[in-house]
């Protein structure tokens, strides 16, 4: 059942905890809010759901105090709500769970959990550490969490960190007797595994007794099984509500993009069958690293998409890096165009017509602070460089403008990447590769964090440079984008290639076949 902005709220069953009035929110050159009004219940869990830039991670922002709007209102239990920072924002009521981690990795759990409220823990004015240590260890066990308080965040791995980010939220709200806090959640379940993500979700359910979620999510599928209504956002504006009680996922599709999506995500019909007779441009020769991965092998030739999957700590990771110089190996070589490489090197590998896309986009994809046209041109500076070492800026300007074109970047050429939304920085990432002369690219998930709309996109971007004899090296934790992307696929367990599969657009492996040589 699918509900238009003029469509007024039903829940009279509810009370109101927080409302957004008319909403605006302007950038120099950009209205990334127009007008956004909702409701939003006691108790309810509301899904936020849209196209990278549609204002989701925005509205959040201004909710939770660390942006203010330009114009409009907000209410929080019938009181005005204007908080000065985010800070105020949480001592109100209001949490958020930010879509990049915000911890500090050399302290202590317990300490990233107070972090600025240390003052309910102080009598006398003495700090009680053990106080801090019992509640933390506390919350741990609520949350079925297997930490140590004591231990610093940084020894903890990325999905252990991001938990602690979402418990975080529950324990401020605790700590100030909040009856019915506001906790927002801006892609919480990112870069989380299956086990958790379902944990996660069952514990957004169990919370929602005694709080009200706002969750964000490019995966439909946990927001139609988690949420109670779901608001869908498009270049600003509050374009539909949709009910996920009476409504299917294809059903959100057409409010997000403005379109149907196609019923052939993956481009399966346009994958071609590679010629045997083809050039093999990559070969992996008994590559091993200890703890690492252990005796692979395999090639791929001109214009195939080789899949690797399999779980966390398998290796598949680990192989992308080191197929970019990253790391070390102690036996095996790494053949590119017919060159052995027997050590690491990734300047000498750039120059073989290699790129890579990592999956942390903020730690190795973008400089944040830095503009979107020099990210664009970065690894092509020594094509635009001319004899006398200066770069060409005309032909920057070419590459840029060819660029944000292209790949349908919602950002000027001179604003600064962390100014824009996560989907947006991500297509840079791929476009700054993707524009080069390449013969191979390799990609580690490279459309985590990215919507329905622009993953369509990005898939019939691969298919085109595969068609253009690119070859894609195309590591995933999405089982339906490794098999429908893929010509053959590789399964990692525990460091060793378990299994092989033919994933030709006829004969495509299914989901429980891959999984079973994963675990």
């Amino acid at each position: 059942m699918l509900m238009t902005d003029n469509i007024k709220d039903t829940k009279k069953d509810k009370d109101v905890l927080f409302e957004v009035k008319n909403i605006v929110k302007k950038y120099p050159g950009v209205e990334a809010l127009k007008g956004v009004s909702m409701n939003i219940y006691e108790n309810d869990i509301i899904g936020f759901a849209g196209e990278n830039g549609a204002g989701k991670s925005t509205l959040l922002k201004i909710i939770s105090g660390v942006e203010k709007p330009t114009s409009g209102q907000m209410f929080f239990g019938g009181k005005p709500y204007n908080p000065g920072n985010f800070r105020e924002a949480n001592i109100i009521g209001v949490s958020m769970v930010f879509q990049e981690q915000n911890l500090v990795p050399h302290l202590s759990v317990y300490e990233n959990l107070f972090l600025s409220h240390e003052e309910k823990f102080q009598k006398a004015g003495f700090l009680s550490k053990r106080n801090m240590i019992e509640r933390a260890t506390q919350y741990m066990k609520n949350f079925n969490l297997d930490v140590d308080p004591k231990k610093e965040i940084i020894k903890y791995s990325f999905h252990e960190r991001q938990m602690l980010e979402i418990i975080r939220a529950f324990v401020v709200a605790d700590m100030y007797n909040i009856k019915t806090p506001l906790i927002l959640l801006d892609e919480p379940t990112a870069g989380l595994p299956e086990k958790e993500r379902e944990l996660l979700l069952q514990k957004i359910k169990s919370f929602s007794g005694s709080a009200t979620f706002i969750f964000v999510s490019h995966r439909l599928s946990e927001l139609m099984s988690a949420c109670n209504r779901i608001v869908v956002l498009k270049d600003g504006i509050r374009v539909g509500e949709v009910d996920p009680k009476t409504s299917v996922e294809k059903d959100i599709h057409p409010l997000m993009v403005g379109r149907e999506l196609s019923g052939d995500t993956y481009r399966v019909r346009e994958q071609l069958q590679v010629d045997e007779n083809k050039k093999v441009v990559l070969q992996v020769k008994n590559l091993t690293a200890k703890n690492e991965y252990n005796s692979v092998d395999f090639e791929i030739k001109k214009g195939e998409i080789l899949g690797i999957g399999g779980l966390l700590g398998s290796g598949k990771k680990e192989i992308g890096e080191i197929l970019f110089g990253i790391g070390n190996f102690q036996e095996g070589s790494i053949e590119i165009n017919g060159n052995p490489l027997h050590k690491t090197n990734m300047r000498k590998i750039k120059k073989m017509k290699v790129g890579y896309v990592p999956a942390e986009r903020k730690e190795h994809g973008i400089i944040n602070f830095m503009e979107v046209s020099k990210n664009l041109s970065l690894p092509s500076i020594r094509e635009l460089t001319g004899k006398i070492n200066f770069i060409n800026g005309k032909e920057e300007n070419k590459l840029v403008k060819n660029g944000i074109e292209k790949f349908r970047i919602k950002a000027r050429a001179s604003d600064e990447c962390y100014s824009l939304s996560g989907g947006n920085q991500q297509k840079i990432v791929l476009a700054k590769w993707m524009m080069k002369d390449l013969d191979i690219l390799i990609l580690d998930n490279p459309t985590r964090g990215i919507d329905v709309g622009a993953k369509e996109e990005i898939y019939g971007f691969l298919r085109e440079a595969a068609k253009n004899n690119l070859a894609i090296v195309l590591i995933t934790d999405d089982l339906l984008e490794l098999i429908g992307l893929s010509n053959k696929i590789i399964i990692m367990k525990d460091g060793n290639i378990a299994s092989v599969f033919d994933a030709g657009k006829d004969k495509k492996p299914t989901e429980r076949e891959l999984v079973q040589h994963m675990v």
